[in-house]
């Protein structure tokens, strides 16, 4: 194949399409951990559970508190006999039945939401594994053409830009250029830390492609 600088930025484009699918299979993954988990589920009941049983007895506390001020426009004759039975009580009865009363709407809720969403995940990490698979198989004659350990977007771009600009002549060529310039930034510590993330996503990308796409 004739190596070109559109040809490889075409595979430029690739890798960043690739990685960002990646990124996203990969949140899909730690998802799919996360609500698997008991605690998820518990989280999700009691996130429906409480809210309704304090929401009805505060609703309660009002329509008794407000019931006293009917009844007892002025002060009323025994306040303790008056706050106990006639505020407390009700709050504190309504407090336990609806506690009883809700829990097992809230368990359904809950686990009907938990079960909706780790079903949400795992249908978007399919979707996604499709997406990389399908790309991967269309493409795999220009993803090959830059070697492996390059296949992440900094290194594309700077091999279009010194072939465009007449630098290099050959992929090859452009390679060796990159490692002179690698050496530098790393001398000058700058990009640094960019680099071993986009180098650290490529490593982790092309291992999933290699052992479950690439060789079908």
């Amino acid at each position: 194949m004739n190596i070109t600088a559109e040809k490889v930025k075409e595979a430029g484009r690739c890798y960043v399409q690739l990685l960002g699918m990646n990124n996203q299979y990969q949140a899909c993954l730690k998802g799919i951990k996360r609500y698997k988990r008991a605690a998820y589920k518990i989280g999700q009941i009691l996130a429906r559970w409480f809210p309704s049983v304090f929401v009805i007895s505060g609703v309660v506390f009002v329509i008794a508190l407000c019931r006293i001020i009917y009844l007892y426009p002025i002060e009323p004759p025994d306040p303790k006999y008056v706050l106990l039975n006639e505020l407390l009580k009700p709050v504190g009865i309504s407090l336990i039945s609806m506690s009883v009363f809700c829990f097992p709407i809230a368990l359904f809720w809950g686990g009907k939401s938990a079960k909706k969403d780790l079903t949400k995940a795992i249908g978007l990490r399919d979707e996604i594994k499709k997406r990389m698979d399908n790309l991967v198989q269309e493409k795999k004659e220009i993803i090959s053409i830059i070697p492996e350990q390059y296949r992440y977007p900094l290194a594309a771009k700077y091999f279009v830009e010194v072939l465009e600009n007449g630098r290099a002549d050959s992929l090859k060529e452009a390679m060796n250029l990159y490692e002179e310039q690698l050496h530098r930034w790393k001398m000058e510590s700058k990009m640094d830390r960019m680099l071993k993330n986009q180098q650290t996503e490529s490593t982790a990308l092309w291992t999933y492609i290699l052992t479950d796409s690439f060789f079908r």
